[in-house]
């Protein structure tokens, strides 16, 4: 009787939600497998009760608030106020972005790929499914979702290259916990200030469409953009889509030496869509093909010039590009889960399989393409772990087209960073990039400067066809926090880059900085997860570069 007594206890203890009990606290639930490096947490415990055969039972979610006042050190006025004025994301935009559902044969590799598709939710900030129990050939499980503070009046400013941005911005990325972005504000960056309104839903109309949609008013002109998706969400997706149209007037800027020489007035429209269908899943490796249409028209003013110097006016043409042709695409699945890569103290899911896409369009005359001719475009990413603690995502992109009997904007990209972790709060980074780029349209340039990955010289310093990046950084994560809201952590950096000029002039000098300073973790805001506050050296004397040092504030890498 006693234990009969425990027994139904413990049975509306789970049914109430309220106690955070793992798989290890029920022997219903299968052992785990042996696995020898497991990608993520809790892949060993799905893996064993994918063996068994077990179906999914009830899938209960439990969102947390963005600061957990349980816990009597964060249980204080500004974190209590915070709580009390952030909507938590309803239950039903969770149950609508999970992947898995009740019923369906437990796969370890989906669990994986839902606990993904909620992190990369910009109003989630941690999510992670959990067997509770097993019983009767099925597994219950919880949801644990932890929300971002996604209300802000986003007051960003960066500056790098003796130039400021700054963004002023009403902005909640999960508006009345729906999981809907609505943006208004206004900004600005090195080339031109804009007003602002964003409209972006992962859940168009409750199905698996998504849809962005942007306007900005323009200092130079206007900006309109939407964007319809079906992605594909699992390895088994049968097919994916994507819709996207863009309206564009403004000024191209042009320029030398940190200062603009020259402005373009451009506009592009442009309708892009493709639709792939799932050929074929051996439990790893996904291959997809299907259409892609593509139409674009430019057209421009004649050039103006401001400041003369050694820059030659922009050359451009009007062109239509109209075709259609074959896509392909390669997935591997092969992510495993990173902390303290790029971001600081979140779990970071990256791919060490490979992701290829290949597309060959052909502009026709008869779609009302000027010329006729081949469109191709080839994309790669890997992700490689050469030695223990050591990660290398690198990725590369080739893209050219024939027009008028010869090819015009070849360009190819690639780049590598890896991240080393001698100890668990530091992260060494090497990245290296190169960019060659040949009868370039317009709208594409090469540069280096301060917010162009070369901190503390002016922005748009040199222009050219090719391009050589390397940076190398030291980050260190401290314990230290900050209202319970800011990781403290530490940067020592050393930029260098290289660029072959044009006209002839050959390949520039190395140009190098190093730095230091502070780099800052948002822990709970779904923006600007990591600032940099530093000070930038450069270590070359050239006309226009400012000696002594130069501050660098604001989110301005990517790696």
């Amino acid at each position: 009787m006693f234990a009969r007594k425990w027994l139904a206890w413990g049975g509306l203890v789970i049914g109430l939600g309220v106690v955070a009990a793992g798989p290890a606290a029920f022997a219903a639930c299968p052992a785990p497998a042996r696995i020898a490096n497991p990608r993520w947490p809790g892949e060993a415990e799905w893996a064993g009760i994918q063996q068994a055969g077990l179906r999914y039972g009830t899938i209960q979610v439990e969102v947390d608030n963005v600061y957990d006042l349980a816990n009597p050190r964060e249980d204080v006025w500004y974190t209590r106020i915070a709580d009390f004025l952030h909507i938590r994301t309803r239950d039903w935009v969770v149950q609508h972005l999970l992947l898995v559902e009740p019923g369906q044969p437990v796969d370890a590799q989906q669990v994986y790929e839902a606990i993904r598709h909620l992190r990369n939710q910009t109003f989630i900030r941690g999510a992670d499914i959990t067997p509770v129990a097993c019983t009767h050939g099925v597994v219950d499980a919880r949801v644990d979702v932890r929300d971002a503070w996604t209300l802000k009046l986003d007051t960003r400013f960066a500056r790098a290259g003796n130039a400021n941005e700054w963004r002023f911005k009403l902005e909640d990325s999960n508006f009345l916990g729906t999981g809907r972005t609505l943006a208004i504000g206004r900004q600005k960056t090195v080339e031109r200030s804009m007003n602002v309104l964003e409209y972006l839903d992962p859940t168009l109309l409750d199905t698996d469409w998504t849809l962005a949609a942007y306007y900005e008013d323009l200092s130079d002109g206007k900006f309109e953009s939407l964007a319809l998706s079906q992605p594909f969400l699992l390895d088994t997706t049968p097919w994916g889509a994507d819709v996207t149209a863009v309206n564009q007037r403004l000024n191209l800027g042009f320029y030398n030496r940190g200062v603009q020489a020259w402005y373009l007035p451009q506009h592009e429209q442009l309708l892009q869509a493709d639709w792939q269908k799932l050929l074929g899943f051996n439990g790893e490796t996904a291959l997809r093909a299907g259409v892609a249409l593509d139409y674009e028209r430019y057209t421009y003013g004649p050039p103006v010039l401001v400041s003369p110097g050694e820059l030659p006016p922009p050359a451009a043409y009007p062109r239509t590009l109209a075709g259609i042709g074959p896509i392909v695409s390669l997935h591997q699945d092969h992510f495993a889960d990173f902390t303290n890569i790029r971001e600081v103290e979140r779990a970071e899911d990256y791919n060490l399989g490979w992701d290829v896409s290949a597309q060959v369009l052909y502009d026709s005359t008869a779609w009302g393409a000027t010329y006729n001719g081949p469109n191709v475009s080839v994309s790669a990413s890997k992700g490689f772990e050469p030695f223990s603690g050591w990660l290398v995502l690198a990725d590369g992109s080739l893209a050219a087209r024939r027009d008028g009997g010869r090819w015009r904007n070849e360009a190819f990209n690639a780049d590598a960073t890896a991240y080393g972790q001698p100890w668990r709060r530091q992260t060494l980074v090497l990245h290296v990039d190169y960019a060659s780029l040949l009868h370039p349209d317009p709208e594409n340039r090469l540069y280096i400067g301060g917010f162009q990955a070369l901190r503390g010289y002016p922005n748009f310093y040199a222009t050219g066809t090719r391009r050589l990046r390397v940076t190398l950084a030291d980050r260190i994560v401290t314990p230290m926090v900050w209202f319970h809201t800011f990781r403290v952590g530490f940067v020592v950096f050393n930029d260098n880059a290289i660029i072959d000029r044009a006209a002839g002039q050959g390949w520039s000098p190395w140009y190098s900085s190093v730095g230091a300073g502070f780099r800052i973790g948002n822990l709970r805001g779904s923006f600007n997860r990591v600032l940099y506050f530093t000070i930038a050296e450069p270590l070359r004397s050239d006309p226009g570069v400012r000696h002594g040092l130069q501050f660098v504030v604001g989110n301005v890498l990517t790696f």
